[in-house]
């Protein structure tokens, strides 16, 4: 066989420009399915809240005005009624809150995604500085390393 022609620099830098480029549309792939899933727990933890205060309102409103009828038929004053009906509601919401923020602190950053963002980051911060597309690449995986960090800081 006869031996093959080395490919020319600018055959391996296009090569390695489109293998980043391509290893960035994945690592956009991966941090999309975390994000997902984190935005799952945040709808879930948002529905609970707005449950919460839902259930407070209208559980307030109705036990307010029974428990004034039984309190004035029991012959207590009404306003020691009313302190009743606080205290319960006032437990009921302690306890709806708790589930809300059990839901919240479930909810993680994409470590994954971040943590291939970092690697393809110091990769790419030895290659030839010569090329720029290759200098473009690294500037824009930076800024979605950016725009990550400031999505987990909310």
């Amino acid at each position: 066989m006869p031996p093959q022609a080395q490919p020319s620099i600018k055959d391996l830098v296009s090569k390695t420009v489109a293998d980043a480029q391509r290893l960035a549309k994945a690592q956009a792939a991966l941090l999309q399915a975390e994000m997902a899933e984190t935005g799952g727990k945040i709808g879930i933890g948002s529905a609970m809240g707005i449950a919460a205060l839902g259930l407070i309102t209208f559980a307030s409103l109705f036990l307010l005005l029974t428990l004034a009828f039984v309190i004035v038929a029991l012959g207590l004053p009404i306003w020691a009624g009313m302190l009743i009906v606080a205290a319960l509601l006032l437990i009921c919401a302690a306890v709806t809150g708790l589930i809300a923020r059990k839901n919240f602190s479930e909810i993680k950053v994409p470590e994954i995604s971040k943590s291939e963002f970092e690697k393809t980051k110091a990769a790419l911060s030895g290659s030839p500085t010569g090329h720029p597309a290759a200098e473009e690449f690294v500037a824009i995986e930076v800024d979605i390393e950016v725009s990550n960090d400031r999505a987990a800081g909310s």
